[in-house]
């Protein structure tokens, strides 16, 4: 597993502190009510960067955000995608359940104000939608 993509740019760390985890189920908003490529884009990837240099924030864009899920932190999740789906209604209405598969990038836990199960997935060179296991798609708004 390699990740130039990620260490190139910058001179930032992202790695650190980042592990494999193939047990772990995580959940990612989707545009629509099946997942794309797209919907593992990075803000990196899309050409979207920050006018910082501070590498905690660059390794933000470069890593794909995604919260573990688990029983205690369903409701704060669920309530995170719903106030942003009353923002922003085009972004979609459902979210993926899934775990990653050995190889697909390597998982560090990032959590923000008010989301403590926030994590960034920093996506091997080779990743693509074969590297996860798809448990199921869920509508919630």
């Amino acid at each position: 597993m390699t990740f130039e993509t990620i260490n190139s740019d910058s001179t930032c760390d992202c790695l650190s502190k980042a592990e494999i985890d193939t047990t772990n189920e995580y959940v990612r908003k989707l545009r629509k009510d099946n997942v794309e490529g797209k919907d593992f884009l990075t803000h990196w990837e899309r050409e979207i960067r920050p006018e910082t240099e501070s590498c905690e924030i660059i390794c933000s864009y470069k890593g794909v955000s995604l919260n573990q899920f688990n029983p205690e932190s369903e409701d704060q999740i669920l309530e995170k995608y719903r106030t942003t789906f009353k923002i922003n209604p085009k972004m979609g209405a459902y979210y993926l359940k899934f775990r990653l598969n050995e190889g697909a990038g390597k998982v560090k836990f990032a959590p923000e104000e008010n989301d403590k199960s926030h994590h960034s997935l920093f996506k091997a060179d080779d990743f693509s939608l074969d590297k996860i296991v798809i448990i199921e798609t869920v509508k919630f708004a």
